[in-house]
């Protein structure tokens, strides 16, 4: 049947068609991507990216075409990630203003909005480059015009210009060597082609649900990359964020950013700019972003985790939270992964231990007049985690602050619901917070390592959860009053009464009280005290020292439990801003990992 007009409804459907097949390549096109680095992600950024669109434009098919294009343009700009995310960001962009004209296209006019949406494309780079998605998506649209004059069918239309398009892939590793020493064509291109591959389907079937997966030639295992790789980079961090402002001059943006990382691409229109950027300092990056407006929706990735992440001979990933105090060489040598908390000073946001490091925070915390405050991760941040380790491990567990503490639980379990691996997939409460949910994530990690069965692994969590008791002493209550967390009142009653409130978890994941020690000459000497006597003589296998600023106490705590319990694991880490919020300097505290079956 002839298809002789493209509507919002239709646009709609070939969008979620060529989304929906663009899904079940992902996996193969993160394998594939070496360029501009080879992060392993491509698949997941375009996926994460597209399905941001959909999910966005679900409820709006209904639109005349110009108008679901303009959505679909902010959708994009909002859900951009990666590299390929951005460029498709502007190409929709771009289409957005070729379509603004009209409520339903033929195809002279639908050809020629391409044109403009191609261009755009070109512009969110400084450095273009033949031999990736561009030189598909140019491809693909010099031949929607050249037919569109002789051909007012989009089926066939369409059909012509997939096959260009599969042309322009093929040439890609002729066009970059780094494709051509790797064997295989530009991931992003390949994804577009899988879209492409969709609404052609679509369109000759009329059937959304039954996509067979595109084929290829590339073996899956053609990428070969090695953790030396990622460790040499110049600029290893992969920073998004957006810039909103009444005008956004792009020469100025551009000038800032071009000393500052490679695979610049920046998207959006004078008001609105995604910006993508490798950078080495992502702090300084947004820090500095703040003169040309407001910055917001920050994301940094590490791409040297990400590249031990596909190096990892591990079949399960364990994932963590920032407030998960554990001292980092030990979290890069168990490869646990962690989804940072937010926090924010006034209007100043900053990613916990990425954008903000432990000793500016507490500088902060000592000089400023606003109190800071913390929030979740977005369910966005862990989906955007589990898509890219769905790709490189067959399981999941991800281990949270206690739900009935934060909503970081809440927002894992949302942003892990629609992520498929292949094996299995858990999230638990770690009914502990710092440290102790530090040694709970080792006791797990050594059970991965050892290549237990996921059920034992899971059970060996559940075990040590239950095993895993911290104790924390606070040096003043200030800080706990400004978070709202305790009342002026019993501030009062507890400093009158000079008494040193000792902090645990409940069986429910509360934070309360276990107890008390009274006067405030040598409050450390008695917190031990009071630890060593909870613990009496049980085995204990871990012990997790945290402090906020008193390196000191950590190291006497340190010397005393380790001649205390010889046999025992213990570590030394400072508490992560997200958790010093609450806790102010001066606070200290020990995690007890017991060997025996616990209270």
């Amino acid at each position: 049947m002839k298809v002789a007009y493209l509507d919002g409804i239709r646009f709609y459907r070939v969008m979620y068609a060529g989304i929906q097949n663009l899904l079940d390549d992902q996996e193969y096109l993160n394998k594939i991507n070496v360029f501009p680095v080879p992060d392993g992600d491509t698949g997941t950024n375009m996926a994460f990216t597209l399905m941001g669109i959909i999910e966005h434009i679900r409820s709006r098919g209904h639109l005349s075409l110009n108008k679901l294009s303009h959505e679909i343009a902010d959708a994009a700009l909002d859900n951009a990630r990666g590299n390929s995310g951005v460029i498709l960001a502007q190409f929709f962009q771009g289409l957005s203003e070729g379509l603004e004209p009209y409520k339903e296209v033929n195809t002279i006019q639908f050809a020629s909005a391409t044109k403009v949406a191609v261009d755009e494309a070109y512009t969110a780079l400084m450095n273009p480059r033949e031999g990736t998605i561009l030189s598909v998506l140019r491809a693909w649209s010099n031949s929607l015009i050249e037919s569109a004059e002789r051909v007012a069918d989009f089926e066939i239309l369409f059909s012509t210009a997939k096959d260009r398009s599969q042309e322009a892939l093929d040439r890609t590793p002729e066009q970059l060597k780094v494709l051509k020493d790797a064997g295989v064509v530009d991931a992003a291109g390949q994804g577009f082609l899988s879209m492409l591959q969709g609404i052609s389907n679509f369109i000759e079937t009329g059937n959304i649900r039954k996509l067979p997966a595109i084929k290829s030639d590339f073996s899956s295992n053609a990428l070969q990359m090695t953790e030396q790789d990622m460790e040499n980079m110049d600029f290893p961090f992969c920073t998004e964020c957006i810039v909103v402002a009444p005008k956004i001059i792009r020469e100025d943006l551009n000038k800032y950013l071009r000393v500052r990382g490679d695979s610049i691409v920046i998207a959006g229109s004078k008001t609105r700019a995604k910006i993508h950027i490798h950078t080495d300092d992502p702090g300084d990056l947004f820090s500095g972003l703040e003169q040309f407006g407001e910055v917001t929706q920050q994301k940094v990735d590490d791409m040297r985790e990400q590249g031990k992440s596909i190096k990892a001979e591990e079949k399960v990933a364990l994932v963590v939270d920032s407030t998960c105090d554990i001292p980092v060489e030990i979290l890069d040598q168990h490869h646990i992964h962690v989804v940072p908390v937010r926090l924010n000073f006034g209007k100043e946001q900053f990613i916990d231990r990425v954008t903000i490091s432990n000793d500016e925070f507490y500088k902060r915390l000592m000089e400023s007049k606003e109190h800071p405050q913390t929030s979740q991760p977005p369910p966005a941040d862990f989906s955007r985690m589990y898509q890219f380790l769905a790709s490189h491990y067959e399981s999941v567990i991800s281990l949270h602050l206690p739900k009935v503490l934060s909503g970081t639980y809440q927002n894992a379990a949302k942003g892990l619901e629609g992520v498929k691996f292949k094996g299995n997939k858990v999230l638990l409460d770690s009914l502990s917070i710092s440290a102790g949910t530090g040694i709970t994530a080792l006791e797990i990690a050594d059970a991965i390592e050892a290549d237990a069965d996921f059920e034992t692994i899971r059970e060996i969590a559940e075990r040590t959860i239950k095993n895993t008791k911290i104790f924390i002493g606070l040096k003043s209550l200030d800080s706990i009053l400004k978070g709202g967390r305790l009342s002026l009142n019993k501030k009062r009653i507890i400093d009158l009464l000079q008494l040193n409130l000792v902090l645990s978890i409940t069986e429910e994941g509360y934070l309360k009280p276990k107890g008390a020690t009274f006067g405030r000459k040598n409050p450390y000497d008695k917190l031990l005290k009071f630890i060593l006597k909870k613990v009496e003589d049980r085995p204990v296998k871990r012990i997790g020292i945290v402090h906020a600023m008193i390196p000191e106490i950590a190291d006497s705590y340190k010397k005393v439990l380790e001649e205390r319990f010889p046999g025992a694991f213990v570590f030394i880490a400072q508490i992560c801003p997200a958790l010093g919020v609450h806790g102010g300097i001066g606070a200290a505290g020990v995690a007890i990992q017991y060997g025996g079956e616990g209270e």
